[in-house]
């Protein structure tokens, strides 16, 4: 399975830390970690752009930068989301009508995942897999991106904040002349976790802050085991954009260099739900190009309700764009 193309689409103007502390009211504390300790300084808003204009600017640019040829038999378009919303599928038709015109095909199959929170973009990788190996689908799109509209996706205490960034990654079973390869798609569930809107107690939260860098450690074993590769080959590791900490305690805990941390919008953007993974493969890509041919490259995702996801990603040819 192959990656043939990523469009991403972020604010122009991003978001200073100090104008969303005055809005969500953090608190004094929140302000001290996430500027002094996490170094936060900005994440990527679209306040006053709802999310179908949003995905329909993506769609815009997606036209834009990817070649016609790759838009022209798209099987099925499937929007991966964290929040428990139907939006914009089941509820706007008009938007799923113009998918349909864009791809001149009626037929395209659209539905949405959820189910892994901010996983799910990974989560929606791995049914993708399950359906090309049973010839079901030979290409299609993914789209990712939500909105801070609630006061549970706009900062976590302590641990970081949301973003709005959207992407959209085409997904195919052949390659194309840039192409990066799905070597390997791991999932691994911590149970007894629910959907972001159920109330917790601190108890819970602290079962899973506990349990967070084990289960991350094994799912990243089992991904590296199914590639073939081990940590000392990995070239670059695609965070998410929460608590930048974690992920050197991860490259401490899996034996990988923390120097290969990609941390280009890890400060910038806020954590932009499912989009993290995708938004830093595109600016990678673009950033590296060429030089990324037969490096292994680890992207990892987590969601509230307790999944744990790693991919291994990897350039046969180099990448051209």
């Amino acid at each position: 399975m192959y990656i043939n193309h990523i469009t991403r689409l972020i604010s122009p103007a991003l978001t200073p830390l100090s104008v969303m502390s005055e809005k969500y009211r953090w608190g004094n504390r929140n302000d001290k970690i996430f500027s002094r300790f996490h170094n936060f300084v900005s994440a990527s808003l679209f306040p006053e752009t709802a999310l179908p204009v949003l995905i329909e600017n993506l769609f815009s640019q997606l036209r834009q930068e990817c070649h016609p040829a790759l838009l022209e038999k798209i099987d099925f378009i499937v929007w991966a989301h964290s929040l428990h919303a139907v939006l914009p599928f089941d509820i706007n038709r008009v938007v799923q009508n113009q998918f349909s015109r864009i791809f001149n095909n009626p037929n395209i199959e659209c539905f949405s995942v959820t189910q892994g929170s901010c996983a799910s973009g990974m989560l929606t990788l791995k049914y993708i897999q399950h359906k090309f190996a049973n010839q079901k689908w030979r290409s299609g799109l993914m789209i990712t991106g939500e909105k801070c509209f609630h006061q549970t996706v706009q900062f976590v205490d302590q641990n970081g904040y949301f973003g709005e960034g959207l992407s959209a990654t085409l997904i195919g079973v052949t390659p194309a002349a840039s192409a990066l390869k799905i070597k390997a798609i791991r999932l691994t569930q911590l149970g007894a976790f629910g959907k972001r809107m159920r109330e917790t107690t601190r108890d819970h939260e602290n079962h899973y802050d506990r349990e967070f860098l084990p289960a991350m450690q094994k799912t990243i074993a089992l991904t590296l085991s199914d590639a073939g590769c081990r940590g000392s080959e990995l070239s670059v590791l695609l965070p998410y954009h929460i608590s930048p900490v974690t992920f050197d305690r991860l490259a401490d805990r899996t034996g990988f260099s923390r120097d290969i941390i990609y941390r280009k919008n890890m400060y910038t953007l806020g954590h932009c739900f499912c989009s993290d993974a995708f938004i830093n493969l595109h600016d990678l890509v673009l950033q590296s190009g060429a030089e990324l041919k037969g490096k292994p490259i680890l992207s990892l995702a987590s969601g509230v309700a307790g999944t744990f996801a790693a991919m291994i990603i990897e350039s046969e040819a180099g990448v051209k764009e």
